[in-house]
C-alpha cells in the first residue's frame, strides 16, 4: 500500500493468486478510498494485513476509521502480528500451498500477535 494507490495491483492479483498479503501503512492502514476494493477481495481469498514499516506488529484495536486497522481487521482480513510482509508471505505461501482454508490460515497467524 502507497499514498495515492489506485489499487489496480490489488485488482490484478484477486483473480490471479490464492491469496495476498497487503503491507499496509504504518500499523496496518490502507487509504479510505482503497477499503472497497480490499474488503471485496478479501471475500475472495485471504487477505494477511502487515505492517510497511519494517518492525513492529499490526495494530488491532487502536483506531477504527475507514481504512484502519480495526476496520480492515472486522472486514475479515487476517492479522499477520509481529511478522512483516516478505515472511507473512512465506507463511501464507506454505498454508496455501498445504490447503489450508481461511480458519486455519488465521489460525497460523494468531500464533504473531
Amino acid at each position: 500500500m502507497t499514498l495515492g494507490d489506485d489499487g489496480q495491483l490489488l485488482r490484478c492479483a484477486a483473480p490471479a493468486f490464492d491469496g495476498v498479503v497487503l503491507a499496509g501503512l504504518g500499523a496496518g492502514h490502507v487509504p479510505a478510498a482503497m477499503v472497497p476494493l480490499v474488503a471485496d477481495v478479501a471475500r475472495q481469498m485471504p487477505v494477511v494485513l502487515s505492517s510497511r514499516t519494517g518492525s513492529g506488529s499490526v495494530l488491532r484495536k487502536t483506531y477504527g476509521y475507514p481504512g484502519s486497522e480495526r476496520d480492515l481487521l472486522d472486514r475479515g482480513l487476517i492479522d499477520a502480528g509481529f511478522l512483516d510482509p516478505a515472511k507473512a508471505r512465506v507463511l501464507l505461501h506454505l498454508l496455501l500451498a498445504d490447503g489450508a482454508d481461511r480458519d486455519r490460515i488465521g489460525q497460523a497467524f494468531h500464533h504473531y500477535r
